[in-house]
This record gives structure tokens, sequence and C-alpha cells, in this order.
């Protein structure tokens, strides 16, 4: 009798998903003209950050006159993961040159696997005559501006399916167009905001759920609470109404134009997320003319983040802030300032000098 094979089947298939962090990073360098440091000399970019096994950060290195001889005339740039976490990745990042229209021009970009303390980027970026030849397009207001942009390929995860297996389709989360939406509406509002003698309707229990401070004005019976208006003072109509678009729907589609001022009413309101994105923004723009007036801001507003990158910027260009007005009003009126940037400056030469022994 002839035996006859039975045979099994189980068709599978997988897919790989990669999980990638992007971060960009502008860092504006003034009065670049006015660089000339040796072949070999570089000027540090403040620390910007990732959140790749922890927090990786990263730092620029700009040598003005090149890194080494064979880069002499040119513009050397590279970038450094400034980190002791453990293990290497991989990550690919763009170096670009911003211009008088902020458009990326001569862009450079690499994929290098990274370990700790390891830098990577471009010994002739760009040649220095060319570019102070095009300074008008590539250096407005005697101004460098350098954008990067890292993509960190964090880790990869497996996903086995069957054979035959439909993909779901998950529409996106929609909560902060609704909400958007929903402001936009009036609909169902039970409360004034006055400010400037003009007026914003809102909702009592998404200012409450977002802000402690409101949570806290219309639960203890206060008048605000029982007339349904609150009066702002302190603070103009635009900023406010970026403020409570924030509330709604988590973005503030002005806030490079107004940080300043909605630094302070995001402390004042405790929005701990738009506090930390005027901080980002405010850190971008730190300058000489700009630091010690900065310092003060995030000094008096208890932004932590943007008085520790102050600080930073102070330590490397301390000679050139200590000549501006910012800094004298500042040694004038906040004294204690003046000997925290000292005593920065200080341990980090302690730190130094240790390192050489």
């Amino acid at each position: 009798m002839a035996s006859q094979a039975t045979w099994l089947t189980n068709d599978a298939s997988c897919a790989t998903h990669v999980k990638v962090i992007k971060l960009s990073y502008t860092w504006a360098l003034h009065n670049f003209s006015l660089r000339h440091e040796e072949t070999g000399r570089r000027i540090e970019s403040s620390r910007f950050s990732t959140p790749v096994r922890g927090k990786a950060c990263w730092l620029l290195e700009l040598y003005p006159n090149g890194k080494d001889e064979a880069s002499r005339g040119y513009v050397s740039l590279d970038i450094m993961r400034a980190s002791h976490e453990k293990g290497d990745f991989l990550a690919e990042y763009k170096l670009s040159i911003l211009d008088e229209e902020k458009r990326e021009v001569h862009v450079q970009k690499m994929t290098s696997r990274f370990p700790p303390w390891g830098r990577w980027g471009f010994a002739k970026f760009i040649a220095r005559d060319r570019l102070l030849k095009g300074a008008d397009r590539l250096l407005p207001d005697d101004t460098l501006t350098i954008q990067c942009e890292v993509l960190a390929f964090v880790e990869s995860v497996n996903v086995s399916q069957p054979m035959g297996a439909v993909a779901v389709k998950v529409p996106a989360c929609r909560l902060s167009q609704d909400f958007g939406l929903l402001l936009e509406s009036r609909q169902s509002c039970d409360v004034v905001l006055k400010v400037e003698g003009r007026e914003i309707r809102a909702h009592k229990l998404i200012l409450a759920a977002r802000s402690p401070v409101f949570a806290a004005m219309f639960e203890h019976k206060m008048k605000e609470s029982k007339l349904g208006r609150v009066e702002i003072t302190d603070c103009d109509f635009e900023v406010f109404n970026e403020v409570v678009e924030f509330i709604y729907t988590g973005r503030a589609p002005k806030l490079n134009d107004m940080a300043e001022q909605v630094l302070r009413a995001a402390e004042k309101y405790d929005l701990g997320r738009l506090k930390a994105m005027c901080e980002d923004a405010l850190s971008s723009k730190l300058s000489v003319e700009t630091a010690a007036e900065l310092l003060v801001l995030a000094d008096t507003h208890n932004a932590d983040q943007l008085k520790a990158n102050a600080l930073l910027f102070i330590k490397a260009h301390g000679a050139s802030v200590v000549e501006t007005d910012g800094w004298k009003k500042m040694a004038s009126e906040d004294a204690h300032l003046v000997t925290e940037a000292f005593c920065a400056l200080v341990a980090e030469n302690a730190a130094l000098g240790t390192g050489q022994k």
C-alpha cells in the first residue's frame, strides 16, 4: 500500500519598525568676520539633547580657520556626542548654512556611528574666502547661522504576523484639532477672559484641567468663578490669546515672536510645557547682546534651563558679553547673577585643570 505525505503549512510575515528621533538645532555666530582664531582653535555651541538611552547631549564645534593644517583657509564644522551614556548608536546628521531668507544652503549630510564623546564632521565645510565674499547672502548682519538636524536611529522591533493579516489603520489623534475647533466655535463657553478691553470666551473646565492656577480660581468660590469673568491685567491681548491657544491645543504658533512675554504668563499660570517651549525658543536667541538680559529674565521667572544655557553662553563669550549695556545693567541691579556667572567660570576652569593633571 502506498503511503501519502501530509503537508502542514504556516505562512507568516515580519515587519521591522525602527524608532527614529529627530532633532533640529540652530546656532547663530554673530560678528563672524571678526573671528580670526588660529588654525586648530574652535568655537563651541551650547549643548542640546535628544532622549536617546536616557538623554544624549550634542554640541557643535566650528573652526573659523580650519581644524588642522590640511584645512587651513576653510571653516571646519563638527558635531560631537557630548555624553557619558554607554554604548554607541547610528545617527544621520545634516549641517547647513541658513542664508538671509532662512533657506538651507551649502548642505552637508552623513550617517555615522557615534560612541560617547565621538565626533564627526567636515574639515572643509566651506572655504572662508567664499563665505566672506558671499556675506550679503551667507552672513546677513555679519551673522553665520548654522542649521543642524540629527536623526538618531534608536532601536528596531520585529513584529510577526500571519500571512493575509490586514494592517489596521488607526486614524491620527485629532484631540488637539478638535479642541482648537471648540475654542474657535465658542460653543458652550461659561467664562469670559477680559484682556485690554477685549474678550476671549472659554470653558472653565478646560482652563482648570490645564492650569492649576485657573483650577484654584474656579474651585474656591472666588469672584471670578461666581461672575464667570476673569480680568487679565498684566498681559497683552495677543500674548494671552497665544496662551489660551496653547491651553486648548498644546500649540503656540506665534511663540517665537513673543517668547519673553509668553514665558512670564506661562510661569504665572503654571503651564510647565509652555514655559519649557519658551525657554527653548529664547535659548536659540542667545547672543552677545542678549545673554545678560536673558539671564536676568530666566532668573526672575525660575526658567532653569534657559538660565543654564545663558550661563554657558556667557562662559564661552565672557569678554564680549561684559562690554554690553545688558551686562552693565545686570551688574548694577542683579549683582548676584554676576557672582553666579563668575562661579560657573571658576568651576569650569577648575574642572579643566583637574582633567589635565
